[in-house]
C-alpha cells in the first residue's frame, strides 16, 4: 500500500507548508484540518493539516512521520482555510502565522506525564526486587524510598488523581525531575502516563472566566427581572427600521452574500435592526456572528444580546482560560452555539452554517490587529461572508470613507437611519473658541474647563441630570516640561515623553510601562523648574472635584480599569443608575453606551486627536466628536432640546472642518471635504498603501539596512516608496525604528510587486533586524 502524505501548516516564520509522512495507524484519523503533532528539528510542534498527497512535495531529504493526530475532527473547514490562504497572500505573512492567529490556544499542545499513586509499596525500594505489601502500611514504607524522591511521593500520594508533570516542577524543581519520576515508577509506586494537553499561556487572574462546564453564557445572572422582561421584548420598529430590515431579510432569504452598510445616527436603533434579522437569520438554520470593537469595553451590549437570545449566545473575550474558549470552539463548531459575539479573533470560529455577520461600529480601530498579522477584521468579515454565502451588515454612525466608498462605487448595499428610534431630536453641538476665552481673560491657561463649560456643569447638576466630559489624553499630564530650558523629560526605552500620574507619584511610559517618581530638578540644567505640562484626564478629575466637592464623579481610563475588568463594569452601572454625577473619561466613555439620565457632553480639547500625525487625525476627531456626543440627550419621551440636552466642544482650532461637520451632525459634508483631501493626496481609499517597517537595538546596524533598503527599492509607475525615514515613534522598548510607506499607483500593483521587493529584504535582514509589512496600514507611529 502506497504511503499518504500531509502538507502541514505550522507556527513559524517560514513562507512554507511542510511535509509529512503519514503513519498507517494514523491515516484514518489524519483529513485536511485536523490538528496534528509533528517532529520539527529536536522538539515537536502542533500544526494544521493542509492538504493530503500521494507524493511528497518535498524531496531534499528524509520525510519525517506525524506523531500524533490531537484532533480529528477538523478544525478548519475548507472554506476557513480559503480564507486564511487569502489572509496569508493579501496580507502578505507566511500562512503558519495567519493560523496561529486564527486558532492561538490550539496551537499550543505539549506533551506531558501525569503521575498516580499505586496505593501499594514494594520493599526494598532503594535497590532488591522486594515485595508488596498492603495498602495500610505506606506510611510506615516510604522511608524506604530514596530521600530525595520521599517528599514527591508523600504529594503525589495525598492526591486520588494524581498530579501533573507541571504541578511536581513548581513544586520539587525541573531538575532531573523525570529521572526522579522514573525511580518511583521502578520502586512501584506511581504509574506515570504521557498525554498532550493545551498550554494555558497565563494563570488566572481577577475576574477571569471559568464557565467550562457550561460554554454558553447565561444571560440573566445579576439582571433585574424587570431589565430581563424590558431587554427580551421585540421593540416597534421605525419606518426607517423596517425598510433596513426588510432588505436584509430578502438577502437571507434568497441564500445570496451580499455586504450592507447600516449608517445611523447615534440612538437610531441599529441594535434593533440587528436583533430583527438575527431572529431571520436563525430561524432559517443559521449561525450568527456579531463583532464588536472591544468586548470588555461593551458589557451592556452583550447583557442586551444575551438577554433577547437567552442560551443561545456564546460570547469570547480575552478573559476566558483556554480550557473554557476551547469548550467554546467546540459548542459553536458542533452548532449548539448559534449566536457568537466576540471582538476581532471571534472571526475565526469554526461556524457549521454561518449566514450572518454583523460588524457594529464598523469605524472602530481596534478591529485593526497591531501586532503579528496585522489584519483588518472588518474587511475580512466582508471576505468570509462573501466565501460563506453570508450576509454581511456593517454598522455605525461615523462609516469610515473606505466604507462610504464601496457603498458609493456598488460594492456594498447602503441603508440609512437618519433619526432617532424614540424620536429624541439629536442634541445640538456648539463649538466654544477657547483662544477667545483665553484672551479675553474668561479662564487661565491652566484650566481646562472654559467659563461655557463651567456653566453648562452647573446648571446640569441642578437640574439633577447628568454630565459625560471626555479627553482623550489619561494621566495628569502628558509631559513634565522645564520652564527654564525647555527639557522635556522622555522613556528611556521610547522616543516618548513620560506621562506624568500625580495619584501615583509616577512618570510612567504608556509604551514600554518604564516608570520612575517624578523629579523636582531638571536633569538636562538641574534648575527646580520642572512643571506638569498639558491636559489629562486625572487632572480634568481634579479640577471638577475642586468645583463641584459636592458632586459623584467617577473616572473611566486605562488607569482606574487596569487589569480589573469588573471595575469597568460597576462605574457604567453606577452610571447608568445614576449614582454618578459627572462620568470623566476617555474614548471608553465613547464606546456606544445608552445613558437615559445625559443632559451635557463636553469635549474638553478636540486638538488631541486632531494633531497626530495620520493621514485619518480629522475622521477620527469627526468620529469620536460624533460618537461621544451621541450620549447626550437620549431621555424617553423628551425632545433634546427641551430637555436642556447640549454638547459642548472646546477648540483651539473650532472651524476645522471635521469640527464644523460634526456640529452640523453632517457626515456628508464631512466626507465630502475629507475625500476631495484624500483623493488629491493619493490616500484610501483612491489609493491602497503599505507600510514597510524594520527595527534594531542598534542605531548604526538600522541606519546601515536603511542605505541597503533604498537601494534595493525598484523603480517603475507602478508603486511609489516614500523612505525609509525614521518612523514618528523613533524608538520604542529599546529598539530604534524606521519605515517605508508604500503608495500603489496602479490597480492590484500592490500585490503583484511587494511580495518580491519584501522576500528580497528578507534576504539581507539578518537576525538583528526586525522586518515586517502592513498591508492597509492604520497606525503610522
Amino acid at each position: 500500500m502506497s504511503s499518504l502524505y500531509a502538507d502541514v501548516a505550522l507556527p513559524v516564520p517560514m513562507r512554507t507548508l511542510f511535509t509529512y509522512r503519514i503513519p498507517a495507524g494514523l491515516a484514518a484519523l489524519c483529513r485536511p484540518g485536523a490538528l496534528v503533532q509533528v517532529p520539527m528539528g529536536r522538539g515537536t510542534r502542533t500544526g494544521v493539516v493542509w492538504r493530503l498527497t500521494e507524493r511528497p512535495s518535498w524531496s531534499e531529504g528524509e520525510v519525517r512521520e506525524i506523531a500524533d493526530v490531537l484532533e480529528s475532527t477538523p478544525l478548519l473547514s475548507e472554506t476557513m482555510r480559503r480564507l486564511l490562504e487569502w489572509m496569508a497572500g493579501y496580507y502578505m505573512q507566511p500562512l503558519g502565522g495567519v493560523v496561529a492567529t486564527a486558532l492561538p490556544g490550539a496551537m499550543g499542545y505539549k506533551r506531558s506525564l501525569r503521575v498516580v499513586w499505586c496505593g501499594e509499596v514494594r520493599k526494598g525500594a532503594k535497590g532488591g526486587a522486594g515485595f508488596l505489601r498492603a495498602p495500610e502500611s505506606a506510611d510506615s514504607e516510604l522511608h524506604d524510598l530514596p530521600k530525595g524522591v520521599q517528599a514527591m511521593a508523600e504529594a503525589i500520594r495525598a492526591r486520588k488523581k494524581g498530579l501533573g508533570e507541571e504541578t511536581l516542577a513548581r513544586k520539587f524543581g525541573r531538575k532531573r525531575l523525570r529521572v526522579r519520576l522514573k525511580s518511583l515508577e521502578r520502586a512501584g509506586v506511581v504509574t506515570i502516563t504521557e498525554q498532550w494537553s493545551a498550554k494555558h499561556g497565563r494563570k488566572k487572574g481577577k475576574g477571569d472566566s471559568e464557565q467550562g462546564s457550561d460554554p454558553l453564557s447565561h444571560a440573566s445572572e445579576g439582571v433585574p427581572e424587570e431589565a430581563q422582561h424590558v431587554e427580551a421584548i421585540p421593540q416597534q420598529l421605525t419606518q426607517e427600521q423596517q425598510t433596513a430590515c426588510d432588505a436584509i431579510s430578502a438577502a437571507l432569504q434568497r441564500e445570496g452574500q451580499g455586504t450592507f452598510l447600516l449608517e445611523g445616527v447615534t440612538g437610531s436603533g441599529k441594535t434593533e435592526v440587528y436583533f430583527t434579522v438575527m431572529i431571520e437569520a436563525l430561524a432559517l438554520g443559521g449561525q450568527v456572528l456579531i463583532l464588536v470593537p472591544e468586548i470588555s469595553l461593551t458589557p451592556q451590549l452583550v447583557r442586551r444580546y444575551q438577554m433577547r437570545f437567552q442560551q443561545e449566545v456564546a460570547v469570547l473575550h480575552s478573559r476566558l482560560n483556554p480550557k473554557a474558549r476551547f469548550e467554546r470552539w467546540h459548542a459553536i463548531r458542533d452548532g449548539r452555539a448559534r449566536v457568537v459575539i466576540g471582538a476581532r479573533s471571534a472571526l475565526f470560529s469554526p461556524f457549521q452554517s454561518l449566514n450572518l455577520i454583523v460588524v457594529d461600529e464598523e469605524h472602530d480601530g481596534s478591529y485593526k490587529q497591531e501586532e503579528g498579522v496585522r489584519y483588518q477584521a472588518r474587511d475580512m468579515a466582508v471576505v468570509r461572508g462573501r466565501m460563506e454565502g453570508a450576509v454581511v451588515v456593517l454598522g455605525s454612525a461615523t462609516p469610515t470613507l473606505e466604507s462610504l466608498h464601496n457603498a458609493r462605487t456598488g460594492k456594498y448595499h447602503s441603508l440609512h437611519l437618519t433619526s432617532r428610534a424614540t424620536g429624541v431630536e439629536l442634541p445640538p453641538i456648539e463649538r466654544v473658541d477657547l483662544r477667545r476665552d483665553i484672551q479675553e481673560s474668561r479662564m487661565n491657561r491652566d484650566d481646562l474647563l472654559g467659563p461655557d463649560l463651567r456653566t453648562s456643569l452647573s446648571d446640569t447638576l441642578e437640574r439633577q441630570r447628568q454630565a459625560i466630559l471626555f479627553l482623550n489624553r489619561r494621566g495628569f499630564a502628558p509631559s513634565l516640561l522645564c520652564v527654564r530650558c525647555g527639557h522635556m523629560v522622555e522613556c528611556p526605552n521610547c522616543a516618548v515623553a513620560l506621562t506624568f500620574h500625580k495619584r501615583k507619584r509616577r512618570l510612567i511610559c504608556h509604551y514600554c510601562d518604564h516608570h520612575h517618581p517624578p523629579m523636582d530638578l531638571c536633569p538636562e540644567c538641574g534648575q527646580m523648574s520642572v512643571i506638569p505640562f498639558g491636559p489629562g484626564t486625572e487632572q480634568l478629575e481634579e479640577e471638577v472635584r475642586a468645583l463641584w466637592p459636592e458632586a459623584r464623579v467617577a473616572r473611566l481610563d486605562r488607569d482606574t480599569v487596569g487589569a480589573d475588568r469588573d471595575h469597568l463594569e460597576r462605574t457604567l452601572e453606577a452610571f447608568r443608575t445614576r449614582k454618578v454625577d459627572i462620568l470623566i473619561g476617555t474614548q471608553m466613555v465613547a464606546k456606544g453606551h445608552h445613558f437615559p439620565g445625559v443632559a451635557l457632553v463636553g469635549v474638553v480639547l478636540a486638538e488631541t486627536s486632531l494633531s497626530m500625525p495620520d493621514f485619518r487625525a480629522a475622521e477620527r476627531t469627526f468620529q469620536l466628536v460624533t460618537q461621544v456626543a451621541g450620549r447626550a440627550g437620549r431621555e424617553s419621551g423628551s425632545d433634546g432640546e427641551e430637555s436642556g440636552a447640549r454638547v459642548l466642544v472646546q477648540s483651539l482650532d473650532p472651524d476645522h472642518y471635521a469640527l464644523s461637520a460634526a456640529s452640523n451632525h453632517d457626515m456628508a459634508a464631512f466626507s465630502e471635504a475629507e475625500s476631495a483631501f484624500r483623493e488629491m493626496a493619493g490616500y484610501p481609499p483612491y489609493q491602497r498603501l503599505a507600510l514597510i517597517r524594520f527595527s534594531c537595538l542598534v542605531q548604526s546596524q538600522g541606519e546601515a539596512f536603511a542605505r541597503k533598503v533604498s537601494e534595493n527599492l525598484p523603480g517603475g509607475n507602478d508603486l511609489l516608496f516614500l523612505g525609509p525615514a525614521p518612523s514618528p515613534l523613533s524608538r520604542l522598548r529599546g529598539r530604534y525604528r524606521w519605515q517605508v510607506l508604500v503608495k500603489s499607483l496602479r490597480e492590484g500593483a500592490l500585490h503583484r510587486t511587494l511580495p518580491a521587493v519584501m522576500q528580497r529584504l528578507e534576504t539581507f535582514s539578518g537576525s538583528r533586524i526586525r522586518l515586517s509589512v502592513d498591508v492597509d496600514p492604520h497606525a503610522f507611529l
